[in-house]
């Protein structure tokens, strides 16, 4: 029999044999008590069913990496996209090369913060990352408390090294111009344009297709969000509900898609059966989209490029998404009304607008008071 029901002290007491010690061989049983018979029959029956099923965790002698391996099963493989499992697959893999041999019960917050400072030294991960790989492992450990298998949480107590806020940079109308120009025969040059003169993320821009641009009208409908990871191209929900939002485009938008759909009918008839139409705006010559990656990447060879041609008249070094930046700073600078543009942006509230562009309102507020002054 596997397990029975005894009377103890003032109430009843289960004991289940569980299995043998995999080091020792010495069966195991585990045991618990209740004060009503009936709670300790059903909480017998239901242990038992686990080991039957397969699905019963022994937490006193789990290790984490054990843990992190049925969290990633049980938690994260039906929770969370495949992009997000693929990420916390890696970072598991890591926090088991350093402390995985840990038994969870004794994994204190000690053995954690070792662990982070071990990885800063190393210095093959950015203090990013490492941010990245806490707020996964304080997740899985909030879960075991749930799940009691802990009695609480080791990551409570432990700090992740800080990250740099980086520095927000935009380009002035004349700079972009400049680029704009530099770059008009390249693939690149259309997202490029879009993201200054929509404020879209470049994942947004990647994932764009022709029935979510209303060339009649003039607008742009931004339904998804593109990711590319491990070789596999996947459209997902944008990042908040807000970022699936509507955009009003200006004509200099308008005619670049305009010319972006000639050039890809033309490429249609010219490869014929070798071109591949997934309806994407932005592509290479054979209809395939333009990835994120590939994007940011040539952006930034072509900016080295700009001021390698032009040394004595360089352009500051940004990233791809500080166009989004720019587009923002510049319509606040014309006096466009912060929610209009908190809406162009997909942010969740115009209080993120607010925050994030705040450098920039001092700059309106003086202006509105010299042009009231002058009123006057």
């Amino acid at each position: 029999m596997r397990g029975h029901i005894r009377k103890h002290g003032d109430g009843w007491q289960y004991v289940v044999y569980i299995g043998k010690d995999p080091i020792t061989g010495k069966k195991k049983y585990k045991s618990k008590t209740f004060k009503r018979q009936s709670d300790c029959e059903k909480a017998m029956n239901k242990l038992i069913r686990e080991l039957e099923t397969g699905q019963f965790v022994d937490s006193r002698t789990m290790t984490l990496a054990d843990y992190l391996d049925y969290w990633l099963e049980t938690y994260a493989k039906v929770n969370v996209t495949s992009s997000t499992y693929k990420r916390y697959a890696e970072f598991t893999t890591n926090i088991k090369n350093h402390i995985g041999i840990a038994k969870l019960q004794d994994l204190k917050p000690a053995h954690i913060q070792q662990y982070y400072s071990k990885l800063v030294d190393e210095g093959t991960l950015s203090n990013s990352t490492i941010l990245k790989i806490h707020r996964m492992l304080h997740l899985a450990l909030k879960h075991a408390v749930g799940w009691q298998m802990i009695y609480n949480n080791p990551s409570d107590s432990v700090t992740p090294p800080k990250v740099a806020k980086i520095e927000m940079k935009v380009w002035d109308e004349d700079t972009a111009k400049n680029f704009l120009d530099f770059i008009k025969d390249e693939k690149i040059y259309l997202p490029v344009k879009i993201a200054l003169e929509t404020g879209m993320r470049e994942g947004e821009i990647s994932a764009l297709k022709w029935e979510n641009v209303d060339l009649i009208n003039g607008i742009i409908y931004v339904t998804s969000n593109m990711q590319y990871l491990y070789g596999t191209l996947t459209l997902k929900e944008p990042k908040t509900k807000k970022s699936k939002r509507k955009i009003v485009l200006f004509k200099t938008t308008i005619e670049a898609l305009k010319a972006q759909r000639k050039k890809q009918i033309e490429n249609k008839l010219l490869l014929g059966e070798l071109y591949n139409d997934n309806n994407f705006v932005c592509t290479h010559e054979n209809g395939d989209p333009l990835i994120p990656q590939y994007i940011s990447k040539r952006f930034q060879l072509y900016e080295k490029a700009y001021n390698k041609e032009n040394n004595k008249a360089p352009i500051e070094i940004i990233r791809f998404h500080d166009l989004r930046h720019t587009h923002a700073t510049w319509l606040l600078k014309k006096g466009i009304n912060p929610k209009i543009v908190s809406e162009r942006l997909g942010h969740a509230n115009v209080s993120i607008t607010l925050d994030t562009y705040s450098h920039v309102l001092p700059d309106i507020q003086k202006q509105a008071i010299e042009s009231i002054e002058i009123m006057q």
